[in-house]
């Protein structure tokens, strides 16, 4: 009976009237349709018994709107403040902060396959497929195992040589354009020249040559010009018409970059395979005769490693210095210790360093406070259901460790929006922190590989950093810390004055 009564009801009806009444019904139909999902979703989801917004348990544009923002972990944290260690925070996705979460989530699992990464997340987030970020299980262990050699603390060792020449350099660049002091520097600016020139020569065997120029890259502009762009797009692949849609409002200029960063990526790893070394550098295990490694995977891997392995390591010393020129009695804490170690600074070395517990206390809370990536790396439970925290997890729900808002968590952390390294000391007043929640490298059989590296880079080169000048935020630069966040931190410039010491 339904139909033949729509039919009598264009009787009469123009052309015009008719197509009018059909789009009438279609957003009629869509709105039911919507309505329908969103009473779906806040009231008879599998998750409906989760606390969190509303609007977020409705629809994922809540979580979109924020990270679009660049203000998503800042967002989690506050919810996570108001509504406990887990919460909903889209119609199919929880955001924990407990640190049992980590090992749940992201942990060795056994006689169980882990949990996957969750697809719509990633999509090719770093460098495309074949990369370790995005290679599947049996893939994984191949390229990590021969990427592990070169990231052992032998090959630190191997490297350190590397590493102390361009610490050499940073300083040295330092001296001749602070003008005695007088000139602010953009320490940020430097960092990022540091660990480039690092990374490519560890990768490539050859440097970026960024502290010589001080000049960025044009690789290492891009990565910094895409990083809004990566959360569009991310934000788009949650409706399937609107990530085809997407693609068209790249940027020309930033299409162009990424062909071109792909072309001067396989131009530097051919290069790389050119070289006649017995070096053990990161990717020397790529290298080794029947490898295994294919062409796609090498050339990935190279690319997700110049990213991962500079950008996150120069945030953390930027972050560093920041935190210590804003809290004095904690910079003169590290100073004290750095100048009273060592007679010269030819005396800092990766092994000398490692005496200097406050300094590691530092850097330790740095990574708390700032970390270089502040949101999360969503896994998802997949076609069974799973035990997180104690709680049995749906089939097909996306769960993460939200690192901004466990590492701000007063649950985790007392006074957890304080610089304070002491907390990280082994005579320590802050008994109750939950040090296991703080895991920036992640835990796990896909946790961090560059681990050992990061940490070298940076106790080197802070320890020599306070070694040879006294460090002076300028005025312009007080509220730096106040920043967006797009899985990536949008950095402005960090302004200081670099005094040279006139007993160094």
């Amino acid at each position: 009976m339904l139909l033949p009564s729509i039919a009598l009801h264009f009787v009469g009806q123009t052309k015009a009237q008719i197509i009018l009444t059909c789009l009438g019904i279609i957003i009629s139909l869509i709105l039911c349709a919507v309505v329908y999902n969103i009473i779906y979703n806040v009231y008879f989801h599998p998750l409906a018994k989760y606390p969190g917004p509303k609007l977020a348990a409705a629809t994922r544009l809540w979580y979109c709107f924020y990270c679009l923002r660049g203000e998503l972990p800042f967002v989690l944290a506050e919810e996570h403040r108001r509504y406990g260690e887990v919460i909903r925070i889209a119609p199919d996705e929880l955001s924990y902060t407990n640190p049992d979460g980590w090992n749940d989530i992201y942990g060795q699992r056994i006689g169980k396959v882990e949990l996957t990464k969750d697809p719509l997340f990633y999509g090719n987030l770093v460098s495309g497929g074949g990369s370790i970020i995005s290679a599947d299980r049996s893939r994984h262990g191949l390229l990590r195992k021969k990427m592990s050699h070169g990231f052992s603390e032998r090959g630190m060792r191997a490297q350190e040589e590397i590493i102390r020449s361009y610490s050499d350099l940073f300083i040295k660049r330092l001296n001749e354009n602070s003008e005695n002091g007088t000139k602010p520097l953009d320490i940020v600016m430097w960092f990022n020249f540091f660990t480039f020139d690092v990374m490519g020569d560890l990768v490539f065997g050859e440097s970026f040559n960024c502290l010589k120029s001080s000049e960025y890259h044009p690789w290492v502009k891009l990565i910094f010009n895409s990083v809004k762009m990566v959360a569009f797009l991310r934000c788009s692949r949650y409706w399937s018409f609107l990530s085809r849609l997407a693609v068209k409002f790249i940027p020309k200029e930033l299409k162009q970059g990424l062909v071109e960063q792909k072309k001067m990526a396989k131009a530097k790893g051919d290069y790389r395979k050119t070289l006649e070394t017995e070096r053990l550098d990161l990717i020397s295990g790529f290298l080794q005769p029947d490898s295994g490694v294919t062409d796609l995977e090498y050339q990935s891997s190279v690319q997700t490693l110049i990213i991962a392995g500079s950008e996150t390591t120069a945030t953390l010393m930027s972050g560093a210095t920041y935190y210590l020129m804003t809290n004095p009695d904690k910079m003169a804490k590290a100073v004290a210790e750095v100048r009273s170690s060592f007679s010269s600074a030819d005396e800092i070395n990766l092994v000398s360093i490692n005496k200097l517990s406050y300094l590691l206390a530092c850097l330790n809370e740095a990574l708390r406070i700032y970390p270089p990536v502040a949101d999360a790396f969503p896994r998802n439970t997949g076609l069974n259901s799973e035990v997180i925290c104690g709680e049995i997890v749906p089939p097909n729900t996306v769960v993460r460790m939200t690192q901004w808002a466990t590492f701000h968590s007063p649950k985790n952390f007392e006074k957890p929006d304080d610089f304070i390294p002491e907390r990280w000391l082994e005579e320590s007043e802050f008994t109750q922190d939950k040090k296991a929640a703080l895991q920036p490298f992640h835990v796990g059989p896909r946790n961090c590989l560059g681990r050992n590296l990061a940490y070298a880079e940076m106790r080197l080169l802070m320890a020599l950093l306070l070694w040879n000048f006294d460090l002076e935020i300028m005025p312009e630069s007080k509220d730096w810390k106040m920043q967006k966040v797009y899985l990536l931190w949008e950095k402005p410039e960090l302004l200081l004055k670099a005094i040279p010491r006139t007993n160094a």
